[in-house]
C-alpha cells in the first residue's frame, strides 16, 4: 500500500560534546515533491478511472466532461486530494480530513437498530426527478447541495442502517463531485493504472504477476539481462527499477520498432535510461546463422529519451571526447600509442550505444536472466535466445494461457536443456477490510496467467575417457555417444530458429492490414 510521506524531512544532529554550543542542522529533501517535468497518474475519485500525464504550466487535462488546469498541482506532495472546482475549471487541493468532515455533516447518520428488510427496490423512493437535478448542476449549485437535497427528498434513506447510509452517501459524492489524487509512478500503480485502462495492451498482467517475474527471472543490480516483450515497455521498466541504474537490459523488439513508452512514464534518471539497449530481434536471427551483421539495418529509435536527455548526454560525450584528447596528447610524448602495440586507444562498450555491433558484443556475452512476456509463440523467441543466455541462468516465460508453457516445458525436458522447471498459475483475490463488513471483493479477475521458469543447464562437448576396465571404459564410450547426440540435437534447434522472426513479423503486418481492412469497411459502412 502506498503512504503518504512528509514533503520536507528535517532532521537534527549534535557534534557529542558536552557543552551548550551543540551545531544544529536541517536537512530538507524534495523528492516527493511534484515538479514539471515530472510524470504522474491522476486517480480520479478512488481508482474508478486513472490518467497518465506529464505535468506543464499551464496545460489542461480532460476530466470527465471538462478540460482542467493542472497548475495547482505543482509544489505539492504525492499522494495528495484534489477537488475540481467546476466553476473554475481548476483543481483544489483538499485534505482527508475535510473529505471526512464533509460526509458526517452532509447529514444525520441513524444511529437506531434499523435494518434494510423493508426496502423496496422499484425506485419511487426519490422524490427528485433527473430533471431537477439537471436544473441544479446547470445553475452552478455546490455538489454538497445537490447531496443534501436528494438525500431529503429520499424516503428510503432514514429507515437505512448506519452502514448502507454511508454507503449511499459515498456513491452520490462520487457521482456528483470528482476528487483527484496524484499518484507516483511506480510499478505497482502503473499497472494498476494501464490493467484498468485496458489490460489487453500488458497481456493481463498484474502487479502480483511482476512479483514472481522478477523473483523467479533473478532480477538484480549489476547483472544482464534479455527480455523480450509486447508490453509497451512495461516489464522493460519493471526491470529497469529493480536494477536501478546498475546493470544491463538488452530489450528485444518484434516488428518495425520498440515499443517502449510506459518507460518514460516511470521518470527514470539518465544513468537508468542508459541501461536499456534496444534491439530487433532479427539480430539473434542473424547470430544463429552466422551472417554478416552489416547487413541488417540499424536499431529504429526507442523513443525513451527526450530532447532534454539527448542534449545532455550528447554535452557529456563532447566532454568527454575532449577529455580523452588531451590525455592522448599528454601521453604521444613519450613514443608510441595508448595501447601496447602502438594502435589507437578505441572506445568499447560504449554507454547508450545502441548500434547492432555493440548489441552482438553485448549478447555474445552473455545474460544471467532471460524474460519472455508477449503474445506471440514463446518457444520460438526462447530458442532463438537460447544461446545467449548463460549456463546456470535463470528464465521465465508468461503466458495467458498454459498450452503454449507445456509445450516449452516438454521440448527443454526432452532435450535435457534445463533443470527445475516449474509451471504455476497466477492468483490472487483482493478483500475489503472494513468493520464488520471484511469479505472478498466480488468483481475481480480470477486469474492473470501462467509462469514457466527454470534454469539453463549445459551438456559438456566432450568426456575424458578414465583408464580403467574394459566395462567402464564402454559405459563412457556411450555416454559420450549419448552426450555428442544431444548436443547435435541443440545445434539443430538452434539452426530451426533462424526463420522464426520472419514468420512472426508476417504475422504482425497480417494483423495490421487486417486492421486497416477492419477500419475501411467500418468508414464505407458509415458513409
Amino acid at each position: 500500500m502506498e503512504t503518504e510521506t512528509p514533503m520536507d524531512v528535517e532532521t537534527t544532529s549534535n557534534n557529542g560534546n558536552n557543552n551548550n554550543n551543540n551545531n544544529n542542522t536541517i536537512v530538507k529533501t524534495n523528492s516527493n515533491v511534484i515538479k514539471e517535468g515530472d510524470h504522474v497518474i491522476l486517480d480520479i475519485n478512488d481508482g474508478e478511472k486513472f490518467s497518465v500525464i506529464k505535468v506543464k504550466l499551464g496545460s489542461k487535462v480532460k476530466i470527465g466532461k471538462k478540460q482542467i488546469l493542472i497548475n495547482s498541482i505543482i509544489g505539492e506532495s504525492y499522494y495528495s486530494s484534489f477537488q475540481v472546482s467546476n466553476e473554475k475549471n481548476t483543481l483544489e487541493r483538499i485534505t482527508q480530513k475535510e473529505l471526512d468532515d464533509r460526509l458526517n455533516n452532509l447529514v444525520e447518520l441513524n444511529q437506531n437498530d434499523a435494518d434494510n428488510r423493508n426496502l423496496d427496490q422499484n425506485n419511487t423512493a426519490q422524490k427528485l426527478t433527473q430533471e431537477d437535478i439537471t436544473q441544479m448542476k446547470e445553475k452552478g449549485t455546490d455538489s454538497n447541495t445537490i447531496i443534501k437535497t436528494i438525500v431529503e427528498n429520499s424516503e428510503s434513506f432514514k429507515t437505512k442502517t448506519s452502514f448502507s447510509q454511508i454507503k449511499y452517501l459515498k456513491k452520490k459524492i462520487k457521482k456528483y463531485s470528482t476528487i483527484v489524487k496524484i499518484i507516483k509512478p511506480t510499478l505497482k500503480s502503473l499497472t494498476e493504472a494501464y490493467y484498468k485502462k485496458d489490460s489487453r495492451k500488458i497481456c493481463g498482467l498484474r502487479f502480483d504477476s511482476f512479483g514472481q517475474l522478477l523473483t523467479l527471472g533473478n532480477i538484480r543490480a549489476n547483472s544482464q539481462v534479455l527480455v523480450v516483450e509486447t508490453c509497451m515497455g512495461l516489464v522493460t521498466g519493471s526491470i529497469a527499477e529493480r536494477m536501478n541504474g546498475d546493470g544491463t537490459i538488452l530489450s528485444a523488439y518484434i516488428g518495425k520498432g520498440p515499443s517502449l513508452s510506459i518507460v518514460n512514464n516511470f521518470g527514470f534518471d539518465t544513468d537508468v535510461l542508459n541501461t536499456i539497449y534496444p534491439f530487433n530481434l532479427n539480430v539473434t536471427s542473424v547470430l544463429n546463422k552466422d551472417e554478416d551483421i552489416s547487413k541488417l539495418p540499424p536499431t529504429a529509435s526507442s523513443g525513451i529519451y527526450d530532447k532534454q536527455v539527448k542534449e545532455k548526454e550528447k554535452g557529456k560525450q563532447q566532454k568527454d571526447k575532449v577529455k580523452e584528447k588531451e590525455e592522448g596528447d599528454n601521453n604521444s610524448g613519450g613514443g608510441g600509442g595508448g595501447e601496447e602495440d602502438g594502435g589507437p586507444k578505441t572506445i568499447v562498450n560504449q554507454r547508450n550505444d545502441t548500434s547492432n555491433e555493440n548489441i552482438v558484443k553485448l549478447l555474445k556475452d552473455g545474460v544471467w536472466s532471460l524474460v519472455i512476456v508477449t503474445k506471440y509463440s514463446p518457444l520460438n523467441i526462447l530458442l532463438s535466445c537460447w544461446p545467449y543466455l548463460n549456463s546456470s541462468g535463470s528464465f521465465v516465460i508468461y503466458s495467458h494461457f498454459p498450452q503454449p508453457l507445456m509445450e516449452v516445458h516438454q521440448f527443454l525436458h526432452k532435450n535435457q536443456m534445463a533443470v527445475n522447471q516449474q509451471i504455476s498459475e497466477i492468483w490472487m483475490r483482493e478483500h475489503q477490510v472494513l468493520p464488520k463488513r471484511t469479505h472478498p471483493m466480488m468483481g475481480m479477475d480470477g486469474a492473470s496467467g501462467f509462469i514457466l521458469y527454470g534454469t539453463k543447464v549445459t551438456k559438456p562437448s566432450s568426456i575424458q575417457k578414465p583408464i580403467s576396465s574394459p566395462t567402464t571404459t564402454t559405459t563412457t564410450t556411450t555416454t559420450t555417444t549419448k552426450t555428442n547426440n544431444l548436443l547435435d540435437i541443440e545445434n539443430k534447434v538452434i539452426a530451426a530458429t533462424t526463420t522464426i522472426v520472419a514468420t512472426i513479423e508476417e504475422e504482425v503486418e497480417n494483423s495490421e492490414s487486417a486492421l486497416k481492412k477492419r477500419r475501411i469497411d467500418e468508414e464505407q459502412k458509415k458513409e
